[in-house]
Order: structure tokens, then sequence, then C-alpha cells
């Protein structure tokens, strides 16, 4: 599927956003002699950014953060299976903030958090405070946004969030999106069609 995911170390520990296929084994080879993965960050849980969060929660026994408690209704596995897609193995989501917490210290990092729905009901986007980088699954992509055709999808949420949450930060802002390059807030600004 060409999802992305990103490990970031932090002076308490090392942080995961997203769990697409290899994600385990990826980890496993990043990881310092003696370190291991303190924490999972999931954007949504459509199944490309979730397939190995169980593997990842058995191999390292991370905490697992996420919008809402695992569901195959958030996955879509209903739809994957009618296009030949294997199931995701549950998981335990550990932190299901919902949308009460806007900051949390996760690796002895400061993130701010931004409930941003539409492309999924869960959709989350991580703003890594004192870096200026923000990961934002598919929500928003150089040059463009996330699929609104699924279930629960809304452009008009999607964009409102994007435009309310997103595109008021630093213009240096860089972008870290769940598939694709990275890219900033300013140029978005400029050349997204969906933000004008």
């Amino acid at each position: 599927m060409g999802c992305n995911a990103y490990l970031i170390e932090g002076p308490e520990g090392y942080v995961l956003v997203d769990a697409p296929d290899g994600a385990a084994s990826w980890v496993a080879q990043q990881l310092p002699h003696g370190a291991s993965l303190n924490h999972l960050l999931i954007t949504h849980q459509h199944f490309d950014h979730v397939e190995e969060a169980a593997a990842l929660q058995e191999r390292f026994g991370c905490t697992v953060h996420a919008h809402s408690s695992y569901s195959p209704a958030l996955t879509l596995e209903e739809l994957g299976a009618g296009w030949g897609l294997p199931p995701v193995s549950s998981f335990r989501v550990d932190d299901a903030f919902g949308s009460a917490k806007i900051s949390a210290d996760w690796g002895g990092l400061s993130w701010k958090i931004f409930h941003i729905p539409g492309h999924a009901a869960d959709g989350v986007a991580y703003l890594l405070q004192d870096e200026n980088r923000v990961f934002v699954g598919d929500i928003l992509f150089a040059g463009s946004v996330g699929r609104t055709d699924f279930p629960g999808g809304s452009m008009s949420q999607l964009v409102r969030g994007i435009r309310t949450h997103l595109l008021t930060l630093d213009p240096h802002t860089e972008v870290f999106c769940g598939h694709g390059p990275t890219t900033t807030i300013g140029e978005e600004l400029l050349n997204n069609p969906y933000t004008a």
C-alpha cells in the first residue's frame, strides 16, 4: 500500500507513528542495541496503517495511542474482505483518548493532538511542537487530501479540519504524510487546491 511509518527518538524513548506492513521488522533494524519502542501513535485505523500494530505491541510491549479503541469498522475490514485483503490482527489501544486529549508527553517529547475527521472518523494529526513537524496520516498530502468516499467520510469536514488545525501552523512546519513525500504547510498553502 506504500504506507509510511515514522520512528522518532526522544530523550525518554522511541515513538513510532503508524504501523503498516513490515513495520515490526523495520523498527527492530532501526533501534540501537538495547533500545525498545515505547509508544505507537495511530493516525487512524484504516487497515494499511495498523497492519502490524498487534505485532509491534507483542514484540516491544509499546503503549498504543489512538483516538478510538480498536474496531473492525474503523479498520475497514468488511470492505477489505471484499477486495480479498486479509483481516487485521486485533490489537489493544491502551490510550483511546477521543477528542478530549489535546496534548501529551510521549518519549519525553511535547505533542499536540488534533482530531480531524473526514477521511476517517478517528483521524488524528500529531504535532511535534519543539521540532515544527506534524504527522498527518491521510488527512493531508503533498498537493492533495485524503479520499472521503469510505464510510463516514466527509470532504467538508476534512477541509474544515485542515484549515482550522493545520493551515494555521507555522508555514515552515514539515508535514509527514501517510503516503507519498513530505511537504510543508507553506507549500500546501500555496499549491494545494483544497486549501484555497
